[in-house]
Formats: C-alpha cells, structure tokens, sequence
C-alpha cells in the first residue's frame, strides 16, 4: 500500500530530519555505465564519512545522460557534502567526461511510498 510520508521524518533519537535532495542531470562524453562504475566503486566510502548523507539514486536517461538524486537530512548536510564530493570525487571521476550539467537543490515537501 502506498502511503504519504511526512516531509519532516523522525530520526531514531527522535529529532526532526528536513530532506534536501540535490538533482544534478548531468550529460557526458561515454556511455553512462563507465561513470555508474567509479561512482559505485569510490563513493560509498566517501558517503560513510559525510554526516547527514541519507542516500543517492542514480538514473540513466539516455545513452550519455545521467540524474543523480542526492539525499540529505538538512541544508548544511547537503552543502557540506557538495563541499566535499564537488572538489574531489565530482572532479575526478564526472567532470573530465561530462559536456554539461545541471543542478537543483530542494527541500522535500511531500513524500509518497510503500510502507505500513
């Protein structure tokens, strides 16, 4: 059953969690599954060290195009991952094969899913 989650979840000590998602729609030079690799080999680590990192989502929406939807507990979380991700593992691994980008950043105001 599908149902409408808070915007504002509690997190397990029971403080309130803002979701800020970052979208970044980015275009590249090579086919979307030679990025999908190193993402998936060098972030996780990277994401285990950021707090506030609630998840990432990858989607492939053309051969050479890719929306990475990033999640975050607040807007200092999510600037504070940028400050970290953008320099480093954006520069290295995205940025040499990308032709374009753009970027969004949100609050979550509404939240449809499955659940209880």
């Amino acid at each position: 059953m599908l149902r409408a989650f808070a915007a504002a979840d509690a997190a397990p000590g029971g403080e309130s969690i803002v979701h800020i998602v970052v979208v970044n729609r980015i275009t590249l030079s090579v086919p979307v599954e030679e990025v999908v690799a190193d993402i998936e080999r060098e972030l996780p680590a990277i994401f285990a060290g950021l707090e506030g990192f609630v998840g990432q989502t990858l989607v492939k929406t053309g051969p050479q195009e890719l929306v990475v939807v990033g999640r975050w507990a607040s807007p200092e979380a999510a600037a504070a991952g940028a400050a970290v991700i953008g320099p480093g593992a954006f520069n290295t691994w995205v940025a040499p094969r990308a032709t374009g980008q753009d970027r969004l950043v949100g609050e979550v105001v509404s939240d449809i899913g499955w659940g209880s």
